[in-house]
């Protein structure tokens, strides 16, 4: 079978990165011996800089995977017009590019966003005769006009118009629907019709490549001391996620200050502020250690206990990335996400909810962490063991290539091009 994977974002294989969802899931396809081809952008979102295409050829030529770059106009900001030209030309690039190829595929699985990428992958899949998969990992653009007022909100809509329109078609031309988090899937059958086949397959983790990695990663920047309870919160600091109210909570907890350290990793536009908290208030138990490698990061969270799974209801942010690898690490988590996070946490008996923005709550449940010691360390246990028995990729991703398989054995209809 001859499946096409169009993602310009997850790290391909061959990259320094931990794998993440496509790439696990191209080791199964290409492991199942089919033709797989990756569509990928030649710019790094994470990194803002050009991507070692040499490295990642390698890779991908090691697994039996054809990787396809795409030239697009750098960015520095995520949340940026320059971003959304770079999205666009990716889209232009691709609909240039895809006719050219000697092979039509079977199946076509896009991810959104970018959603005018996904557009032109779903128009040259219909045009062809292939299956069509959208993985949404984002509501994109309704995630850009979420916050403002209802004037900012309106001028938003008409600004990002095109964008939507781009979305709500590639999921009308879809023929199966995945996304990370069961609200994803709901929207895009809510906004593209019902489709035969839908599921909700969560990013996950592979805890044998954690393990492996948090051994790696072992040095004497994070050496705990005994008694103290190591706090993390990891990931953006961007305004969608909520860094400064943890911050601020461990900085009134004074009386505590010795039983406990709280560790921000990553990096944004809320870095500046975070630090000038810190320093305004004199809080000593909080380390900003920036962006970690993969190994160090891994070994950090190896040593914690809690983690913090904290954004607002507003970003739309229905099960990010990192609650899984707080459970392959055994933290209890501390989640402010309703719906699917909050189901996680409490009928996995792994953490607590607080509310977003709510310093005495957050601070009150730290306290509550703290002083339960028996309590916290059944939640950990229970993070670990709800890794390895639903959330490890090892598990589930199975169901991912199952469905690729299946809509390509369906898809007998009769090809042609209109391209």
């Amino acid at each position: 079978m001859n499946i096409w994977l169009v993602n310009p974002f997850d790290p391909l294989p061959g990259d320094p990165e931990q794998q993440g969802r496509y790439g696990s899931l191209v080791r199964l396809l290409a492991g199942a011996k089919h033709k797989v081809t990756w569509w990928t952008s030649a710019f790094s979102h994470r990194f803002k800089r050009p991507v070692d295409q040499q490295a990642l050829s390698e890779g991908c030529h090691d697994l039996g995977v054809d990787v396809k770059f795409l030239d697009a106009p750098a960015y520095s900001k995520n949340v940026s017009f320059r971003r959304l030209w770079n999205h666009w030309v990716l889209a232009r690039q691709f609909r240039r590019l895809a006719p050219r190829q000697s092979d039509r595929p079977d199946v076509i699985v896009v991810s959104v966003p970018p959603p005018m990428l996904a557009r032109e992958a779903c128009r040259f899949g219909k045009a062809c005769g292939a299956g069509i998969i959208v993985d949404c990992q984002d509501l994109w653009p309704e995630t850009f006009y979420r916050l403002g007022s209802g004037a900012t909100r309106a001028l938003k809509r008409i600004a990002f118009r095109p964008w939507a329109v781009a979305a709500a078609e590639s999921y009308r031309l879809a023929d199966a629907v995945v996304g990370v988090a069961d609200g994803y899937v709901q929207r895009v059958v809510e906004l593209g019709g019902p489709k035969a086949r839908t599921a909700s397959i969560p990013l996950g983790v592979e805890l044998a490549a954690f393990d492996a990695a948090a051994a790696r990663g072992k040095c004497d920047r994070f050496t705990k001391p005994p008694g103290q309870v190591w706090l993390a919160y990891t990931g953006s600091l961007n305004r969608s996620y909520d860094p400064i109210t943890i911050i601020r909570a461990a900085g009134k907890l004074r009386d505590k200050a010795g039983a406990f350290r709280l560790f921000v990793t990553g990096r944004g536009e809320l870095q500046g502020e975070a630090e000038e908290v810190i320093r305004s208030e004199g809080i000593d138990n909080v380390t900003m250690t920036g962006f970690l490698d993969y190994d160090a990061w891994a070994y950090l969270l190896s040593q914690c206990d809690v983690g913090f799974n904290a954004s607002f209801a507003s970003a739309m942010i229905y099960l990010p990335n990192k609650i899984f690898y707080y459970l392959a690490a055994g933290l209890a988590v501390l989640n402010t996400i309703p719906g699917q996070c909050s189901r996680i946490v409490r009928e996995g008996n792994c953490g607590l909810d607080y509310s977003a923005g709510d310093v005495d709550g957050c601070a009150a449940t730290i306290v509550r962490i703290l002083d339960d010691e028996n309590s916290r360390l059944a939640m950990q246990r229970a993070s670990r063991q709800l890794a390895e028995a639903t959330y490890d990729r090892a598990v589930f991703m199975a169901r991912y290539a199952e469905l690729i398989e299946s809509l390509g054995a369906e898809n007998q209809r009769p090809r042609f091009s209109r391209l």
